[in-house]
């Protein structure tokens, strides 16, 4: 694992673009140190933590079905429901979205009921991190309680994304997509070769990347609310790109970076599932 760095209601700093792979930050008003779980931590915390709702949004052409292995490392504590996006999954008979907008407000009606009633968090990775920023976006505008922490894994800032410089993904050929999914790492090359699989997949990915490739956020109000950042030290979004999500909280700000590419998750959802939970633990000690 890489670093950790943190801080608290630190003034807001310009940093540049450098498409090196994760450089070594430089940021002003942040505290860097190694990353470190406490492996006793869930024993000391667990009977003074209330139950917390974990809501997990999925990737570009992912489903609830890929937080399986999140959800047995997570303690009782913390009740995990992955969100299914239309279209897949359990969802299968709705119809695709391939809209931003439409598809956060249908996941932000999915998680109000609990927002109304009681702790929550939200985990999103890849697009899945941009769902989790509008669906806290909306809980704001709705006047409704701001989840406990936002957590958003492999995603670049919404102003850093929306200067778009490459080709949109929804206009690649069959080849082109199957092609840049297998590079992510998402997808094995052995599982993206079977003809059913990719007739089920394909009308998904074309579905959401347009949604992706059509979107273009404007300026966004920073939300009073904690944001933490995971990362691969081997994906395309590196440390100092990724460091600019500190404009959006004016809470606490913590980036933890792990080995791998874009889905680094697939070999760390242990670690993932524990920096997680030590941060809802520590954020409820602090209130």
């Amino acid at each position: 694992m890489g670093v950790v760095l943190m801080r608290r209601n630190a003034p807001q700093e310009s940093t540049e673009f450098w498409p090196e792979m994760n450089p070594e930050p430089m940021a002003t008003g942040i505290t860097v140190r190694d990353a470190h779980i406490d492996p006793n931590a869930a024993e000391r915390t667990t009977a003074t933590i209330p139950r917390t709702t974990l809501f997990g949004i999925p990737h570009a052409g992912g489903s609830a079905m890929y937080y399986t292995q999140l959800k047995h490392f997570l303690p009782d504590h913390v009740d995990f429901q992955p969100l299914e996006m239309a279209g897949r999954g359990r969802r299968s008979r709705e119809p695709l979205a391939t809209s931003m907008e439409t598809i956060g407000k249908d996941l932000f009606e999915r998680m109000a009921p609990v927002a109304r009633t009681s702790p929550y968090a939200i985990f999103g990775h890849s697009m899945g991190g941009f769902l989790a920023l509008l669906c806290a976006l909306q809980t704001f505008e709705a006047g409704l309680p701001l989840p406990k922490a936002l957590f958003l894994s492999a995603c670049a800032p919404p102003d850093v994304f929306a200067h778009k410089s490459s080709l949109p993904v929804s206009s690649f050929t069959a080849d082109q997509l199957w092609k840049y999914v297998t590079k992510l790492g998402g997808i094995p090359p052995s599982v993206a070769t079977s003809g059913e699989f990719c007739r089920y997949l394909e009308p998904i990915l074309y579905a959401d990347f347009a949604a992706l490739d059509n979107w273009t956020p404007g300026p966004l109000s920073p939300l009073p609310v904690p944001i933490t950042v995971f990362l691969g030290d081997q994906d395309a979004l590196c440390t100092q790109t990724a460091l600019k999500w500190q404009k959006y909280t004016t809470r606490d700000f913590a980036m933890h970076s792990f080995r791998g590419n874009h889905f680094y998750l697939q070999d760390n959802w242990e670690s993932l599932a524990t920096h997680m939970t030590q941060t809802l633990a520590r954020l409820h000690r602090e209130q």
